[in-house]
């Protein structure tokens, strides 16, 4: 039997799991690994950091495995965080540390990009908007700032593409990682030459674009005795992190996946590259041909949770928290929470925004607080859904995943909330599942990704909306998006 290997590396760390054809894991490993914080603006990354931890990953993954024949690994593939890049010279090496997606170094070069291309008809062709966590405002501090590296520059890989050349030698990426360039064009899923020219950037720059699940040869024999796997391990192209756990996950046509991380996100797939008129939701090309998908960001999702909990309630484990949460009725007791710890993201995008409580009262209690948390979010992954239904058409079920879906109770709100049928998967890491999907699909394992769903991932019984809740909720919904449009208007007026 085959084995297929995802590999998923993070943000600050790296994940390996192996997978048979029947979608059950024999074996995972995992690492962490630092940031480099130069300053509150500038966040790097070692390259060899990325390489090494997943090298360790692995070996820990195949021993994990135990009994597993390691030279039945057929294929692997990765998913990687989205926008961080290395630059590498004529050599095929790192020029430096690489760039976080955190880093915001380039704030004058985004707002460069503004005054030459609007931000409404940037949002047209890119689906996103001007940012220095994208890769085009620092590729233009690079050169600016640092001349002498800029002119030994030969490519600039993303840090999927960055592991697929020290597996295989090539230098490509996904469609769903190009997104985050602010060099794709999304009308012709491909590098908008229109951009290149007007920022004078040599195509050649850029990795080749190949679609996820695409093959694009074999280990080479270094990297092979590194890993510890057979040389004819084939080598897959992954995709975007997000985009790779919401595959993993079972996100299909007619349904949205929400990643309850640190950060959550919502995503919904559409047949045609619909950008947001009001610029509120961005939109990326999909892991495969014809398919595009509208991703909603809740800066602080998991993490306002986690704030809560090191913040207000020191020494209390997640579960009695959410425990407590569910003894309390739908409304928190009038007590609302906005989760913008780090400013509003989609689809407000007002980063001097703030989080509050509003409505506490001398009955107020820890439970009544920690509810209107998981309510806070819940509340927001419906106004992002709103505006991906508007896009993209209704939705008929919600697919929730991530670590707060280990509890019943979050999932459940989130239905509630949204007045739709939720399931949540029993593992809350799916991003390697999903490039180990995208390997069986390199290599032949499977003829399609329509196949490789049937196969790899298990049914689940749905958990359907309470109506009276859903009817409570509705009202409350309505209130809470008032008095956040009153809080977003002053933090504006204020500024």
């Amino acid at each position: 039997m085959a084995l297929l290997l995802g590999i998923d590396l993070g943000t600050t760390g790296c994940k390996a799991a192996l997978y048979d054809e029947q979608g059950t894991c024999r074996g995972e490993g995992y690492l962490e690994y630092e940031l480099i914080t130069l300053s509150g603006s500038m966040i790097e990354q070692a390259p060899q950091a990325w390489w090494q931890v997943t090298c360790q990953a692995v070996r820990r993954a195949l021993q994990a495995a135990g009994g597993s024949d390691r030279r039945a690994v057929r294929a692997l593939a990765v998913s990687s965080q989205g926008i961080s890049f290395v630059l590498i010279d004529q050599a095929g090496q790192p020029l430096g540390n690489a760039i976080s997606w955190l880093d915001t170094r380039a704030s004058d070069e985004s707002a460069a990009i503004l005054r030459r291309y609007p931000a409404e008809q940037l949002f047209a062709i890119t689906g996103k908007r001007a940012s220095p966590a994208y890769v085009l405002p620092k590729l233009l501090w690079l050169r600016a700032h640092r001349p002498q590296l800029w002119r030994q520059a030969r490519r600039v890989l993303l840090a999927h593409d960055y592991l697929v050349y020290r597996l295989c030698g090539e230098c490509v990426t996904d469609h769903s990682l190009a997104g985050g360039t602010l060099l794709y064009d999304l009308r012709t899923s491909g590098w908008c030459q229109e951009l290149l020219d007007a920022f004078e950037l040599a195509p050649g720059l850029l990795p080749e674009l190949c679609w996820a699940g695409t093959r694009v040869g074999t280990l080479h024999a270094q990297a092979a005795a590194e890993l510890d796997l057979p040389a004819q391990t084939a080598v897959a192209v992954g995709g975007q992190d997000q985009k790779c756990a919401g595959l993993g996950a079972g996100l299909q046509d007619g349904s949205a996946s929400v990643s309850l991380g640190t950060a959550a996100a919502t995503l919904q797939i559409m047949d045609r590259p619909h950008t947001d008129p009001g610029l509120r939701v961005p939109t990326f090309s999909y892991l495969q041909p014809g398919r595009w998908v509208l991703e909603g960001v809740i800066g602080t999702g998991a993490g306002s949770l986690r704030w809560y909990r090191d913040a207000l309630a020191a020494g209390v484990d997640y579960a009695q928290l959410i425990e407590e949460a569910g003894q309390i009725a739908p409304g928190a007791g009038g007590v609302r929470f906005y989760p913008h710890l780090g400013g509003a993201t989609s689809p407000h995008w007002q980063s001097t925004a703030r989080a509050t409580f509003h409505g506490m009262s001398l009955a107020t209690g820890r439970a009544h607080l920690t509810r209107a948390v998981l309510e806070g979010v819940a509340y927001q992954v419906r106004e992002n859904l709103n505006v991906s239904q508007q896009l993209a058409g209704p939705i008929e079920q919600l697919i929730v995943f991530g670590g707060g879906a280990r509890s019943q109770l979050w999932p459940a709100i989130i239905g509630d909330v949204n007045n739709l049928p939720v399931v949540w998967t029993p593992n809350v890491e799916t991003a390697a599942r999903g490039a180990a999907m995208l390997a069986g699909l390199g290599s032949g394992v499977f003829s399609s990704l329509d196949e490789a769903r049937r196969a790899m991932l298990k049914g689940h019984e749905p958990r359907w909306p309470d109506a009276a809740n859903v009817s409570r909720y509705d009202q409350l919904y309505q209130e809470y998006c008032r008095l956040e449009t009153l809080l977003l208007q002053s933090v504006t007026e204020s500024s």
